[in-house]
């Protein structure tokens, strides 16, 4: 059965990598997540995901939430695609401690919005 291309589908893609980023990174410092070839490419994997998903919605949903940064979720699925050598282990890091972190509440309002 092939997958939904439905956007509530999309945005549960970016939940469940976001909540599975989470769990890979709890209890991790820095120097561990680092030192850990599963744990680093487990969260790029789930972040490309995130990108892939995030580029298949469409422009009038995202447009109706300014707040995430759109432009660069889907720019690092392209950099973890064709620039993967351009990216550190900090700043996927990052994105796993912060910037998805930011960007859960958000996709929860989401999918509450597109349920009502």
């Amino acid at each position: 059965m092939a997958a939904s291309k439905s956007p509530r589908a999309r945005l549960l893609h970016i939940r469940d990598e976001i909540e599975g980023v989470a769990a890979i990174v709890r209890g991790l410092s820095f120097a561990q997540y680092q030192g850990s070839y599963v744990h680093r490419r487990a969260v790029e994997r789930a972040v490309q995901i995130v990108s892939e998903a995030a580029k298949a919605l469409p422009a009038d949903l995202l447009a109706k939430y300014p707040n995430a940064p759109w432009s660069a979720i889907i720019g690092i699925g392209n950099i973890l695609r064709h620039e993967y050598q351009r990216l550190d282990d900090q700043q996927l890091w990052e994105i796993a401690t912060v910037h998805l972190p930011n960007l859960q509440p958000i996709v929860a309002q989401m999918l509450t919005d597109i349920d009502t």
